[in-house]
């Protein structure tokens, strides 16, 4: 089961560090810097976290993109369908 898990976007981080045992591994990571900005992970790890909580996920694999942690507040998340 695929959640989308939304981040508050002012509270978004990406960063270089190495990952750490308490983060949740994330397969996708999409950010969108329009009107309407909107930050969010997909994972395929865990139950539908609660908003307001402050999270750490770090990226499924090694990628070289220039970060490999992502943290922030959950804003909402959804149970993607097929």
């Amino acid at each position: 089961m695929t959640f989308r898990i939304y981040l508050a976007p002012a509270t978004a981080r990406l960063s270089n560090e190495s990952p750490q045992p308490t983060d949740i591994p994330v397969e996708r990571v999409f950010i969108n810097a329009g009107a309407v900005a909107e930050f969010w992970v997909e994972t395929e790890s865990l139950a539908p976290l609660d908003p307001g909580r402050a999270v750490t996920f770090t990226l499924a694999r090694s990628l070289s993109v220039g970060f490999q942690r992502i943290s922030g507040t959950i804003e909402r998340n959804l149970r993607k369908q097929g």
